[in-house]
């Protein structure tokens, strides 16, 4: 028998709890919502109706999407945070050098949050700005948890401070090299590469390391 969630009792509760599905979903309609936050049709729907009024969310047709004003504040909030403004230059300057997908993550409790990717034609993957993972179901959230605990990361092929690890992708078999960072303030943060096996070669984690080792002197001064 699968377990029945107490209901939120706080409207902040309520609205997060409504909003979380899309993070996975570009559009969802009333029932579908309905089914994965376990709201009553009649609630889902008064407070679909009042987030389409302040533009939190709009409609199209029977489907539901975020709206422009939500989207705007994310923008927003990505756009200031430190950690993101720090590494962003960082990140396109690796794409550069290396061809390979680039990656920001950082740790909430257990959880792995993807801050921004910057990728092109030659690698992509399932990963976008905003995701979360639980971190132990990720080569970045390994490694950013053995930097919390100060443990050795439970994969092969470390390279010095980084760590490197295999994924699929549509069944095909790909590399993922990591270095996390401290980044002030009691956070910690992550770049990884990501891309063929044959691409992450000693000279891009060295890349790596280094552009990690930088952020953790700016961040942390």
């Amino acid at each position: 028998m699968s377990e029945v969630l107490p209901t939120p009792s706080s409207v902040m509760d309520r609205l997060g709890l409504l909003l979380e599905p899309f993070r996975d979903a570009d559009g969802l309609t009333l029932t579908e919502l309905c089914r994965r936050t376990g709201f009553p049709r009649s609630s889902a729907h008064r407070m679909l109706l009042q987030l389409v009024r302040v533009g939190w969310m709009r409609r199209s047709g029977t489907t539901y999407h975020l709206g422009p004003k939500i989207v705007e504040l994310g923008a927003l909030a990505q756009a200031h945070d430190r950690i993101h403004s720090a590494a962003l230059r960082s990140m396109y300057d690796l794409h550069r050098e290396t061809g390979l997908a680039v990656h920001l993550t950082v740790l909430d409790d257990d959880q792995v949050v993807y801050l921004e990717k910057v990728s092109g034609a030659q690698f992509t993957d399932s990963t976008w700005a905003g995701q979360r993972h639980l971190a132990e179901d990720t080569v970045a959230g390994l490694a950013l948890l053995a930097r919390r605990d100060g443990t050795h990361p439970a994969l092969t092929g470390s390279n010095g401070h980084s760590l490197v690890g295999g994924v699929v992708h549509g069944g095909e078999c790909f590399r993922h090299a990591v270095a996390a960072f401290a980044a002030g303030d009691g956070e910690i943060a992550a770049l990884s590469l990501a891309g063929p096996v044959e691409a992450i070669s000693e000279d891009a984690v060295r890349r790596l390391r280094r552009a990690a080792d930088h952020l953790e002197t700016t961040l942390t001064a």
